[in-house]
């Protein structure tokens, strides 16, 4: 029984046991014992069972670009480099979201300004209670001090904190001289703020993927233009210190069936410095948590934070390539192309063709240029 046979019969059979497990790196876990490791735990099992080999499916395409054709596929394999996307680009929807609901985001964020504002106010209050509460305070401050400057009354914890004090300030001020309802300034700030964290979530990193499998019939499928791309592979050097920040920003993906709400840890976070409990929460509710359906994927993920210093240049050298799989409907021209490079680099490649005997990808045992069909665009 293979691991998508495995995951159905236990969504069939236990759907309580399926929404309280996950799979990592082909390994069936439990979410709470995950969750449990924090970041430094997952990071040393990352690293411990990391495979020796990694994937990546290219499609071999041309794509328009100012007028003129490119195949960023051949750029990635020349320059021995990965493209890190940005995840509002994938195809899963769910893919790299933080679930931030806004109702609750709302309300913690008012509960937030109570604090700063030294009100002691219950969690449990409805949220226009808590916004009442709010509003009553800074009305009082400002009557007695005659500004608003003196609306929060507890010591920032942060530099960061100390700056959204200001910016709330000056839009209450710029609110205000625009709409004279301060609870609807309020609200309209706090749903800024909602919209420009959403936006900081979705922006922190960049995602390069890859795969454990070049057999894989589904991502061939999928990624390499229906077989008619490649694969490269990639050989992981843990004790080269070239590629030490490589090595220890790639971890497996955690597949579940379950989206968690981690809204109030994140407000929390918000004015905050950063530090790996905020990344842990990052990386294990957004970043590196899938959907179950995609566990065939086996996938791995090198995450890379935005930096200034790489600009819009989002190509990153990998690790070195090992080897190169050319796909089964790979037409001959563009076949050769390939293994001319191959030959000039000293880079192994290999066919792959269909399994007789099951539906699975294999290596072809000719070399292609002993291939009868070499010199013609058909299968092999």
């Amino acid at each position: 029984m293979d691991l998508s046979e495995l995951i159905m019969n236990i969504q069939q059979l236990a759907p309580q046991l399926a929404s309280t497990c996950c799979v990592i790196n082909g390994a069936f876990m439990t979410l709470e014992d995950v969750e449990k490791m924090g970041y430094d735990e997952f990071l040393y099992r990352s690293k411990i069972n990391m495979p020796l080999r990694l994937y990546k499916y290219f499609s071999n395409a041309e794509n328009d670009k100012e007028g003129s054709k490119v195949n960023y596929s051949m750029i990635a394999l020349k320059n021995n480099t990965v493209y890190m996307q940005s995840p509002s680009l994938f195809d899963d929807v769910y893919d790299s979201e933080i679930n931030i609901d806004y109702y609750d985001y709302h309300k913690y964020r008012l509960l937030e300004y109570c604090r700063r504002c030294g009100l002691p106010v219950d969690e449990s209050k409805t949220i226009e209670n808590i916004g009442i509460e709010l509003l009553k305070a800074i009305q009082e401050s400002v009557e007695k001090n005659k500004d608003f400057d003196h609306i929060f009354t507890v010591s920032p914890t942060s530099e960061i904190e100390s700056m959204s004090n200001e910016i709330f300030i000056n839009k209450i001020e710029i609110g205000l001289s625009e709409n004279q309802d301060i609870g609807q300034v309020v609200s309209k700030i706090i749903s800024e703020e909602y919209q420009e964290y959403m936006e900081e979530l979705r922006n922190t990193f960049r995602i390069s993927c890859f795969a454990t499998t070049p057999y894989s019939q589904l991502m061939w499928g999928k990624y390499a233009d229906c077989h008619n791309g490649f694969c490269i592979e990639y050989t992981v050097l843990p004790n080269d210190e070239k590629y030490k920040d490589l090595f220890y920003n790639l971890f497996p993906m955690v597949y579940c069936k379950t989206r968690p709400n981690i809204t109030k840890e994140l407000v929390e976070w918000k004015d905050r410095n950063k530090n790996k409990e905020y990344l842990w929460d990052i990386y294990f509710n957004g970043a590196l948590r899938k959907s179950i359906d995609w566990a065939f994927q086996n996938e791995w993920r090198l995450l890379l934070p935005l930096s200034e210093k790489n600009g819009d240049n989002c190509n990153v050298e990998f690790f070195p390539i090992t080897r190169v799989y050319l796909g089964n409907r790979m037409q001959s021209e563009k076949r050769k192309e390939i293994i001319d490079f191959c030959n000039n680099k000293g880079i192994p490649y290999i066919g792959v063709q269909r399994n007789p005997n099951i539906y699975e990808m294999q290596e072809c045992s000719l070399k292609c240029e002993d291939c009868v069909n070499f010199m013609d665009s058909g299968k092999k």
